[in-house]
Order: C-alpha cells, then sequence, then structure tokens
C-alpha cells in the first residue's frame, strides 16, 4: 500500500513478508581472519574500492580512498560520517567495518564482491523519487538531520527499497523481480471463443 508516496505497512503484511537486510538472513560468519587471510582480503579491498561506483559513498557524494569504511551486510562501501549514522542503526541493520582498522574474513569480502555500491543502491533506491532529497556535499556531517532521515529512511525504513529480498534482487542479476506473466486465456473447448 502507498499513502501519499510513502509505504504504509499493516501488521499481517509485516508478518508475510521475507527477511529484507542480510542480518536476517542466515548468518554471515563472523570468524576472525587470521593475518594471511586478513592481509589478502585488505587487497582484494583496495582492488574493489576503486571500481567505478565503490570509490564514492553509497549514501552521500563523497569520494572514498583506502581509509573507507563499509557496511558489510549492506554491500556498501560508505565514508566516515556515513559510517558513524550506520553505527547509530544497530548491528541488525548495519555491520560497520573499516576497509583498514579491522580483520576482514573472506565471507565479508565476498560480500562486499556480490553487492558494491552500484547493486546495492540499484536495491535500496529502487523506488526513490524525483523529489526525495538525497544528502548533499553540504550534508555529509553526522550532526545533520536530512543526512541521518536519508539514510534511516534507506535502510531501516526501508523507504525506497526493491520489492523483495535482496537474495531474489541479486538472483535477477541485481534487478527488479520480473513482471508475474499475463493470466493465460480461458478458451471454451467447443467454441473457438477465447477471454482473458
Amino acid at each position: 500500500l502507498r499513502a501519499s508516496g510513502r509505504r504504509v505497512c499493516t501488521y499481517d503484511g509485516l508478518l508475510a513478508q521475507k527477511p529484507r537486510t542480510m542480518s536476517q538472513m542466515p548468518s554471515m560468519s563472523n570468524y576472525k581472519a587470521d593475518a594471511k587471510e586478513a592481509d589478502r582480503n585488505r587487497k582484494r579491498l583496495m582492488a574493489l574500492i576503486k571500481r567505478p561506483g565503490n570509490n564514492r559513498c553509497a549514501d552521500c557524494p563523497a569520494r572514498l580512498a583506502q581509509n573507507a569504511w563499509a557496511s558489510v551486510n549492506l554491500g556498501s562501501f560508505i565514508c566516515f560520517q556515513c559510517s558513524g549514522i550506520h553505527r547509530n542503526l544497530g548491528v541488525h541493520i548495519s555491520k560497520v567495518r573499516s576497509l583498514n582498522l579491522d580483520s576482514w574474513n573472506d565471507d565479508w569480502v565476498a560480500q562486499m564482491e556480490r553487492w558494491g555500491n552500484t547493486k546495492a543502491t540499484a536495491y535500496w533506491e529502487a523506488n526513490i523519487g524525483p523529489n526525495d532529497r538525497k544528502p548533499t556535499l553540504e550534508d555529509s556531517n553526522a550532526q545533520n538531520h536530512v543526512h541521518k532521515a536519508f539514510i534511516r529512511d534507506k535502510y531501516e525504513n526501508k523507504r525506497w527499497a526493491a520489492n523483495g529480498s535482496q537474495e531474489e534482487f541479486l538472483a535477477n542479476g541485481g534487478g527488479p523481480a520480473p513482471a508475474a506473466p499475463p493470466p493465460a486465456p480461458s478458451c471454451l473447448r467447443s467454441e473457438a471463443i477465447c477471454s482473458r
């Protein structure tokens, strides 16, 4: 349901929904990477951050460098300012890690490779409208209410998220679920008259 451009959910509708965040999916491993694995994964992350789309924050226009952060379960690379807002959402929504300060295990890097900012933004902003205000560089301040509200709406409230789960989105090649086929015509056998 939508009311004046916003999603309105009923309790029954919420119960029927499939999980919408990776933290609600089968658990991602949290094992600690050994030194060799962490070093290998740091190199993989540095290559990922250079890819188009990953070199800017998923939530604001800030440029990212080697000192970037990421939301592991959302698969998004984010800036330092946005990482603080993500932390305040709670780990049930966003698990924030530093590309340099934390030891990354293979599963976390694989998650970033599966998603990245282009796919993650396509999922989380699939239904964003022309009148919805995204943060600007001037808003890139952890104290800015516009910035906080945007990130909260995007991930906690799922205001603009694509229909279906994140797994369905990836299964469809990083795009929305295909439309259901039209119903088959019901034909009368004794006559050549068909109706839809």
